[in-house]
This record gives C-alpha cells, structure tokens and sequence, in this order.
C-alpha cells in the first residue's frame, strides 16, 4: 500500500503541479492565438484571390471555369 506524503511533501507537489499547468495553460494560449491569426490570414488571402478570379472572370466576359481560365493565361 503506498504511504502518504506528509503535508509540507504535499503542498509543495501540488504548488509544482499547479505551476506546471499554469505554464502548459499560458503556452496554449499563445498558440491559439498564433492559429487564429493564421486562420485570419488564410480567410484574407481566400477572399482576395477570389476577387482577383472574379476581377478576371469579368474582364474575360464570360463566366468560365479555372481550368479554363488557366488554359486562356497560358
């Protein structure tokens, strides 16, 4: 049967654990909060490529499909 720690053995195993946690907490935030800004980013670049297709798709007077589209450029 394990033997139980005293209290002083105790305290101090869970104020290390505590702080462990804390630290793993603060770490995850920071990378959420990198993802999210990447996730931003990502959703700014979709949207202006997509203008840019429609800008082309317009000026080319049709409404055709990438492939398409790409065969014209080309």
């Amino acid at each position: 049967m394990p033997r139980a720690l005293p209290p002083t053995d105790r305290q101090e195993a869970l104020a290390s654990a505590q702080r462990q946690l804390v630290a793993e907490i603060e770490q995850l935030t920071r990378e959420e909060e990198y993802l999210l800004l990447k996730v931003r980013q990502a959703r700014e670049q979709v949207r202006y490529y997509e203008g840019l297709l429609s800008l082309l798709r317009r000026d080319l007077g049709a409404t055709p499909g990438l492939t398409d589209l790409v065969r014209r450029l080309g």
